[in-house]
């Protein structure tokens, strides 16, 4: 999480296990987590503040957990490495093996439910932005429905039941109605 920009993707372009797909979509998430917060910030102005918007752009901001989001790159790269090992390690109980493909699906499942979550909270908060900015919450919105989807796909890999595969479906197509929403100019749904 404390790495540079740069390092991070000459790190992610490397032929090496980490960080992988899941850390470039939690990467991806905090990136659009802070594109709405900025435009959270720019609505809190004197007339934002009599409007109440500046409340809703106040509790915007305290949603969006840039940190939690960076977070799970990290996250992504220990349950990867105690994956590998589980791969490698004939002594470890299959118990052990079970909650290590557990934590390793988890990563990647609870951060599409965070996206969702924050793409929710921002597509809320759009009647409410500050007008000159609202192109960088409608940005995060694409972003985390983006990093949504990447995350997705690290869930696949690990081999989710077919319940949970249907129920992150239903989020990422709650997701794409906000983003069509979007593209078509139209309201929110």
């Amino acid at each position: 999480a404390d790495q540079i920009v740069g390092e991070f993707v000459a790190a992610l372009a490397a032929k090496q296990p980490t960080p992988g797909g899941g850390a470039a979509a939690a990467v991806g998430a905090a990136v659009g987590a802070a594109a709405a917060a900025m435009a959270a910030a720019y609505t809190t102005r004197k007339k934002d503040r009599e409007s109440g918007a500046a409340a809703a752009a106040e509790a915007l901001i305290a949603t969006l957990d840039t940190a939690a989001v960076l977070a799970a790159a990290d996250a992504d790269a220990v349950a990867y490495a105690d994956l590998q090992r589980s791969w490698k390690d004939a002594d470890m109980s299959a118990e052990e093996k079970a909650a290590v493909e557990a934590r390793a699906l988890a990563v990647p499942v609870q951060l599409v439910e965070r996206c969702h979550a924050y793409v929710l909270a921002i597509q809320a908060f759009l009647p409410s932005c500050n007008p000159n900015i609202t192109s960088d919450a409608k940005v995060g919105i694409h972003q985390l429905a983006g990093a949504a989807r990447a995350a997705f796909q690290t869930a696949l890999v690990n081999s989710p039941p077919a319940a949970e595969r249907e129920r992150l479906r239903g989020l990422l197509r709650e997701m794409r109605e906000v983003e069509e929403a979007l593209l078509e100019g139209e309201a929110c749904p």
